[in-house]
């Protein structure tokens, strides 16, 4: 990942700065490795009404029906991102790799899409908590088909999600609308979510750029919204109301960031949800630092040869927790 850190320190860690730089590098790693990429199966389904709501699966390449199931959320900024990244020289293997990888390793992977704020670029009409709503979405829908029957282990599930899809869940877990539903996936239906991975994910705004201003308050609504919708803001309300990890149905979770995450944007807010989180629950809360990437770059390292300790620390994770 040398490439990596000579970006990082020539053109900074900005996020849009680095998003089309970073592509480059990781591309060539991809191409030299699609044959065995594209072997892994991907067939597309329908979880919702809303003609966004589709979803990639990539069966796990063991056989047996105790397969975890793991379900990917990507990032995007809240308007960009989509389950197969339309970006001519990556040939569709950005996110087939993160699902072939898995697959790879027993895990059966799910890769939905999800709305996106309205931008110059297009959008859904996002709304808070859109998001959220669409990982439950495919939750219910999880819980409801029989395609992953013999195939995958639906007591045995997990959430995965980069940048704006790691905020996505995090709003899944603190919102208190979704409540009952997370209670729900603690044993009380024929899911059980076990654990969340966050992957570079924002948990407060305080050193958001300027220009992701008018995207925030398309999504949130209100400045008040921005600092209270948060999951910073969300996990404040949540250590008054004095309930436990387990009470709020919120299972174990995972924390990542990467070596050259900005420090404005992520890893201050990063550190800000832990402390805050393990003063609320009294817990530690796990933390891992991943070296050598940046804020772009790990989940297009998966199934390229380079890079790729993260998810095997993930796969192991999983396997761990299972």
């Amino acid at each position: 990942m040398q490439a990596i850190k000579e970006l990082s320190l020539t053109t900074g860690t900005v996020i849009m700065d680095v998003v089309l730089p970073t592509t480059k590098i990781m591309a060539p790693s991809l191409l030299k490795n699609k044959v065995s990429i594209l072997s892994v199966p991907r067939s597309t389904h329908t979880y919702g009404s809303h003609p966004r709501q589709t979803l990639d699966l990539y069966p796990s390449s063991n056989t047996s029906n105790s397969s975890p199931i793991l379900i990917y959320l990507y990032g995007g900024g809240l308007i960009r991102g989509d389950k197969t990244l339309d970006i001519p020289f990556l040939e569709n293997l950005v996110y087939h790799n993160l699902g072939a990888f898995f697959s790879k390793r027993g895990i059966t992977t799910i890769i939905p899409d999800y709305r996106r704020v309205d931008s110059e670029i297009g959008g859904e009409g996002a709304i808070y908590p859109s998001g959220a709503e669409d990982i439950s979405t495919v939750l219910q829908w999880l819980s409801k088909t029989d395609l992953l029957d013999g195939k995958g282990n639906k007591r045995d599930v997990y959430l995965m999600g980069n940048s704006a899809g790691g905020l996505h869940i995090a709003t899944y877990l603190l919102e208190p609308r979704f409540l009952e539903e997370r209670k729900s996936w603690q044993g009380g239906s024929n899911v059980t979510l076990k654990g969340v991975v966050k992957v570079g994910a924002p948990y407060n705004f305080d050193g958001s750029r300027a220009d992701r201003k008018d995207m925030l308050d398309r999504y949130y609504g209100s400045d008040e919204n921005i600092q209270t919708k948060s999951p910073c803001g969300l996990l404040k309300a949540v250590g008054e109301s004095k309930k436990s990890r387990e009470e709020l149905g919120i299972p174990k979770l995972l924390v990542m960031n990467s070596e050259w995450d900005p420090v404005d944007e992520i890893l201050k807010s990063n550190d800000d949800f832990v402390k805050l989180g393990e003063e609320v629950w009294g817990e530690k809360i796990e933390v891992i630092k991943i070296q050598g990437h940046n804020h772009i770059s790990p989940p297009m390292a998966l199934s390229s040869g380079e890079g790729e300790e993260w998810g095997e620390q993930v796969a192991r994770w999983i396997r761990g927790n299972a």
